[in-house]
């Protein structure tokens, strides 16, 4: 049930899902630190002030399923409760956390939330009561009103409508005292018609144990009792009968005290039930102070605009060049060229700033794993611990997200099929307990991320045989393999060397959709093993995906444009020193032989190419190739842009851009050329 305006809860949600996220994340470290050290009563404190928040940011978003579950869960975490339950505390913490991300999941999706049944029982059994399921039963009562107050009171019952007393004990050391007077108000309007209620807002005391109504009502007092009890302000609720304890005077009278009543309101003298104002919860407001929601997609329309004047600035440098080789020695020269390098450097200000809002750490994506560790170990009974380095290295808050599953996955599979046993562990002379380690850091203008272990590494035997037993690749075709190639087929899907298929992992899914997140990325991943040792992935993703320092040159006429990051350098070779060895075109670079990708495929097939051909030697992770150009055409800041084109659409192609003169650049896709032009490489002497 909420009690604000649509609008008004919409953003309310809003800011609470944000918070809420936070919050469970910290209960959820917590939790981990209190299985290894019950007693400590700084995480106990910290769960209870996060589960205390919950539970009153919840209350006052209406999800009062996930309010009053966080009420009853607080009970428990005393330290007294905690000594006594000693390391269960730790599992009831814990699984606090996946109910309530269960019940946080469905308020999102509009539905109905889960009972938390599991978590009920154990919280009811450390306190040694029963899941509590109170009923009250209405009795006679009166409260002292004052006589226009009874007034009303008598004159309803005289109407034979119900009027029921209504107490309702407030949680002990309320901070806000008006706001809770005020939210009470509201839920007892939703019930009904407040005929009376003391204290009022306006004269609200510092400490607020009690408040009593008179509500008309058609509810029942087991219904008020359920529905009014706003979670973190309302403990308890006593609901009686009223009773008419004054003469009902003339109806003349009554419409004059009616009438009073109504011009004490209009002069301020009291608050309607309507007329009151409802601010957000104490710390929801210091989140609200403190920060600005704003949508991405608002971010991604500036960063756009952001974008058109780069391009812009672009069209006017191309013009004034046309203008100084027309007019050399026109004095606007020099005032046109101070004013474009000024409009530069904000520019330039300005996409870095703009870039920076975007930009998030990734320890928001790194403290998520220790939980899945921990998880996994515990199913498949391992010792291992999860290090963590490099939090603070920022990453655009897009790629971040689309990169939790794919890390989700390698994480998963380290510590299910990476580290061993214990006992294996020991009979291989390492130590019972394994290390997974996740770091990120800056490389360049990339973020590499590396998750690895110091597990049994990948057998290289049992991927080529599960590749050839799967018809993926030939026994001669096997043979040509270098390690790394060899590492790089378990991204191939079905493919899997799992000797037992768990419920974790080990079906030969998820590798494949890995690779595919990480090359929509614009990225590539790469693979170290050592067997007996352990493996580490490494994957390599741009800072951003808006914009990228390209190389330009063309092919058939056609402008295309690879990253600045993965040129090696830039050669040029005749026809003569091109070879051809297993059908592939293969070339000589001092001590290194190498694929000559050219790029045929994208476009119409050149009737006669030149004696002399310029070769872009590019760096693709695990191998280096020579992409065959026409002609280079120079370096620029290129802004990425959506096209609908079918060349733009293309595997080969990751994105587009617009020149200031209007023409397209496509941006190659660096490892879809890789695997789909260059797929064997040529080893070997030359013949």
């Amino acid at each position: 049930m909420s009690f604000f305006s649509d609008e008004h809860a919409a953003e309310l949600r809003e800011l609470f899902f944000e918070s809420a996220e936070e919050l469970l994340q910290g209960v959820n470290e917590a939790g981990l630190s209190l299985e290894e050290r019950p007693a400590d009563d700084e995480e106990l404190r910290r769960v209870r002030r996060a589960v205390h928040t919950l539970k009153g940011d919840s209350a006052a978003c209406g999800f009062r399923e996930l309010s009053e579950l966080a009420h009853g869960l607080e009970e428990v975490l005393t330290p007294e409760h905690a000594k006594e339950a000693g390391a269960k505390i730790a599992e009831v913490v814990l699984i606090a956390a996946d109910t309530f991300h269960e019940m946080l999941a469905a308020y999102r999706n509009n539905m109905q939330p889960p009972s938390g049944k599991a978590l009920r029982e154990h919280i009811a059994r450390l306190l040694h009561k029963p899941v509590p399921g109170e009923e009250q039963v209405a009795r006679e009562a009166t409260f002292p009103w004052t006589e226009y107050e009874r007034l009303t009171i008598a004159e309803a019952l005289n109407r034979s409508e119900t009027v029921l007393n209504i107490a309702l004990h407030l949680t002990p050391q309320i901070a806000l005292p008006a706001a809770a007077i005020e939210l009470v108000r509201k839920a007892l309007t939703n019930a009904g018609k407040i005929l009376a209620i003391r204290p009022n807002a306006e004269a609200a005391p510092e400490n607020v144990a009690l408040i009593e109504a008179a509500l008309l009502t058609s509810q029942t007092p087991v219904w008020i009792s359920e529905h009014c009890r706003v979670p973190a302000i309302v403990e308890s609720i006593d609901v009686f009968a009223a009773v008419a304890t004054a003469e009902v005077p003339s109806r003349d009278l009554l419409d004059i005290l009616l009438e009073s009543e109504a011009a004490a309101v209009a002069a301020g003298v009291s608050v309607g039930p309507h007329e009151a104002s409802h601010p957000l919860p104490a710390n929801l407001a210091r989140a609200a102070e403190n920060s600005l929601r704003v949508d991405a997609s608002r971010i991604d329309t500036v960063l756009n605009l952001v974008g058109e004047l780069i391009i812009g600035k672009s069209m006017l440098q191309r013009a004034i060049g046309e203008l100084n080789r027309a007019h050399t020695k026109d004095p606007l020269l020099v005032k046109f060229a101070d004013a474009l390098s000024f409009q530069s450097r904000v520019l330039s200000e300005l996409q870095k700033s703009v870039m920076k809002i975007r930009m998030v750490p990734v320890d928001q994506l790194f403290r998520r794993f220790p939980r899945i560790v921990r998880d996994v170990a515990r199913t498949r009974n391992k010792d291992i611990s999860l290090e963590i380095a490099g939090q603070n290295t920022d990453l655009d808050k897009g790629i971040l997200d689309a990169l939790a599953d794919p890390i989700s996955h390698l994480v998963r599979n380290a510590a299910d099929h990476g580290i061993e046993a214990p006992a294996d562990r020991t009979a291989a002379g390492k130590s019972p307990q394994g290390i997974i380690r996740l770091d990120a850091y800056h490389d360049g203008d990339q973020v590499v991320i590396e998750i690895s272990d110091d597990g049994r590494g990948l057998d290289r035997e049992k991927i080529l045989r599960s590749a050839i037993d799967r018809h993926l690749l030939t026994q001669e075709e096997s043979q040509r393999l270098n390690d790394a190639e060899v590492l790089q087929l378990i991204f191939t899907p079905g493919l899997s060397t799992a000797e037992q298929v768990t419920e974790i992992s080990g079906r030969g899914v998820g590798m494949d959709v890995v690779k595919s997140t990480v090359e929509m990325l614009k990225g590539s991943i790469q693979i170290e093993s050592e067997a007996g040792k352990g493996s580490r992935f490494r994957l390599l993703v741009p800072l951003t995906l808006a914009s990228i320092q390209a190389l330009l040159f063309r092919v058939h006429g056609r402008l295309y444009a690879v990253p600045l990051a993965s040129v090696v350098e830039i050669t040029r070779i005749t026809d003569d020193s091109v070879h051809r060895v297993d059908g592939h075109e293969v070339f000589r670079l001092r001590e290194q032989v190498l694929t000559l990708a050219r790029l045929d495929d994208l476009g119409p097939r050149a009737v006669e190419r030149a004696r002399r051909t310029f070769v872009i030697v590019i760096d693709a992770g695990t191998r280096r190739f020579g992409l065959a150009v026409d002609n280079l055409v120079g370096e620029e800041e290129l802004v990425i842009k959506a096209l609908e084109d079918e060349l733009s659409a293309s595997p080969l192609v990751s994105g587009a851009s617009i020149l200031g003169d209007g023409t397209v650049v496509l941006i190659l896709n660096i490892p879809a050329v890789v695997s789909r032009l260059a797929r064997i490489p040529a080893v070997g002497a030359i013949a």
